[in-house]
């Protein structure tokens, strides 16, 4: 039984509205704006990108296979501070009678975001839950490791009520534990204030740059309040929806990533389609018909000719000191509205094809894959040609990132920008070895554009730069796996060698089984960070702050432990959100 120190508090009006703009809850009333204190915070997220996904990554760039800790071969690897973070969220009983880690707290009876009622009984228990009791899922240290190095005392511990990106985002954008499919709401369905919206409130222009979708789970969950991550976009007037909300209550200064409704399937050879998964038709053809002059009032690009040399054109011409924002949405073709999906040598021989189609295509009893060939290729396109037009009408991560940071820099207030590598996960969904490392690459290239703008913009005095994961998969890398990596690269070991011994590797807890999970785990996942005034270091291994805002009753502190030499997800969010409150940063005294 864990300990738990119980705090009942009723507020009174102005301790109402401090608690609130701490912990995330969205005030009553509208909150001035401050003038912001020119300090820059950067939150990259690789999605998926646990520990082994990093050393996999290292690996891949010649570096040997180091054992623990946080190692090196990659940019993110050279900043000064390393540490872990846990990433559990909410397990609730819902109507069914079923305890899942994606139940909120209110029955369902009403589709609608916070319009259902209050599970009936319900009230919130604090304690980490152990199979019968308590709402948090919590992480055991000898269950499930001391560290991702470290394997625990229960292999089978870690694949038990893993995060989704939904809820891992809101934790990190809110600071406030939540449930798996909660987009920047609480347990109850309730609107929560993002850190997106903290820095806006501090004059602070913002960003949200992705290889996925942009309305996806880690973008839309820092510019959104909906009860389900799939709300992906309806027309105006409907607000409850990840897409319309963003545009048209959070209004991120920088919005670049993915979801272009240009055939976004490839079930058939056939290309030149849409699909309106991720943008509703009426929004697009606003966009696209009116690009400089939209009721949105954004600059919109999209997926086109010299797409990279575009967007870093118009990118230099925004202006957030006057109002303007800049809005890109790309998509290859055949990826379900995601970036060209890079591999371990860099040559996108990936791109077009179904991310999904290694994992999903083999069980314990059958372990050879029967991996996507087919692209959506238009009619006389070859394969090559197809290539080479993806590559050219959509930007790199890196090229969005660049473009964020060129039109941010200008607003000296600062800014606060999210860049994700979001491909990542596919990757690791799919127990796809040559994508994975291709897209670590990928993310960490845009992490080295981060570092190179930092130090010819104020240095880390000015920028604060947070490098960390949402979540894990469940991967282990074997000791052979960097000679059988480089005797036969990363495709071959990918596609031709299904055991684990010649591949070097295998996901999930049974070392004799290759494709042996496809989704998360509570591993805990590394931090890499550096700058700002004010330092991650202070909340390693302490307690963890979780308020609960019973819809007609009293808001309830609790202090839960946190995990020893390592933070918790709701810490980056405070120490975010520190940094924004700091004082300007003083100028250097001229010598």
């Amino acid at each position: 039984m864990i300990l738990l120190r119980r705090k009942p508090q009723r507020f009174l009006a102005l301790g109402l509205c401090i608690t609130l703009l701490f912990f995330g809850c969205i005030p009553t009333t509208k909150q001035q704006v401050i003038p912001g204190n020119g300090i820059n915070v950067i939150l990259a997220i690789g999605d998926g990108m646990g520990w082994e996904m990093t050393r996999a990554g290292a690996i891949a760039n010649g570096n040997p296979m180091y054992a623990s800790g946080q190692g090196q071969g990659l940019n993110f690897q050279k900043l000064t501070g390393y540490t872990l973070a846990s990433t559990y969220g909410t397990i609730i009983t819902g109507s069914d009678g079923k305890l899942s880690a994606v139940n909120s707290a209110l029955d369902g009876s009403n589709p609608a975001t916070g319009k259902s009622s209050v599970l009936k009984g319900f009230n919130f228990n604090p304690a980490f839950n152990n199979g019968d009791s308590g709402n948090l899922v919590g992480y055991d240290i000898a269950r499930g490791g001391a560290n991702p190095w470290t394997q625990g005392n229960d292999k089978e511990y870690i694949k038990q009520n893993p995060p989704d990106s939904a809820n891992t985002a809101t934790e990190l954008y809110t600071g406030v534990k939540t449930y798996n499919n909660a987009m920047g709401v609480d347990i109850y369905e309730q609107r929560q204030t993002t850190i997106l919206e903290q820095a806006a409130r501090h004059s602070k222009s913002t960003g949200l740059v992705t290889s996925v979708p942009i309305n996806h789970a880690t973008p839309g969950a820092a510019a959104s309040f909906v009860n389900r991550r799939n709300k992906f976009s309806n027309p105006s007037p409907d607000l409850d929806n990840i897409l319309q909300q963003t545009l048209t209550i959070f209004k991120p200064t920088v919005l670049l990533g993915g979801g272009h409704p240009l055939d976004t399937e490839n079930s058939n050879a056939v290309g030149g389609w849409y699909n309106w998964n991720y943008i509703d038709k009426f929004t697009y053809y606003e966009l696209t018909t009116k690009p400089k002059s939209n009721s949105y009032g954004y600059t919109f690009l999209e997926r086109g000719k010299n797409a990279a040399k575009t967007l870093l054109e118009t990118a230099a011409t925004i202006d957030p000191n006057k109002g303007e924002k800049l809005l890109g949405i790309y998509g290859a073709r055949g990826q379900n509205g995601n970036l060209p999906f890079s591999t371990a040598n860099g040559d996108y021989s990936s791109t077009g094809l179904n991310g999904s189609s290694l994992f999903s295509t083999t069980d314990e009893n059958n372990q050879v894959p029967l991996p996507d060939k087919v692209r959506p290729l238009n009619s006389g396109e070859t394969d090559a040609k197809f290539i080479k037009k993806e590559i050219n009408e959509n930007p790199t991560l890196a090229d969005l990132t660049q473009a964020a940071l060129t039109v941010l820099s200008k607003d000296k207030d600062g800014f606060w920008l999210m860049v994700e590598g979001g491909d990542i996960d596919w990757a690791a969904h799919d127990d796809n070895m040559d994508n994975l490392i291709g897209a670590v690459k990928d993310f960490d290239k845009a992490v080295g554009t981060i570092i190179n703008w930092i130090g010819k913009n104020g240095g880390w005095e000015k920028n604060l730069l947070i490098v960390t994961a949402d979540h894990d998969h469940y991967l282990t890398l074997n000791p052979n796996f960097p000679k059988l990596l480089a005797e036969f690269g990363a495709e071959k070991l990918t596609y031709e060698k299904h055991k684990p011994e010649e591949a070097g590797h295998f996901w999930g807890s049974d070392a004799k089984i290759k494709y042996g999970w496809g989704s998360h785990s509570n591993h805990l996942v590394p931090v890499y960070y550096q700058g700002g005034p004010v330092k991650l270091d202070k909340y390693v291994g302490k307690e963890i702050t979780f308020v609960d805002h019973h819809p007609g009753g009293n808001a309830e502190t609790y202090n839960v432990p946190g995990v020893a030499s390592a933070v918790d997800q709701t810490h980056i969010y405070q120490l975010m959100l520190e940094t924004i409150n700091a004082p300007a940063a003083k100028p250097k005294e001229s010598k």
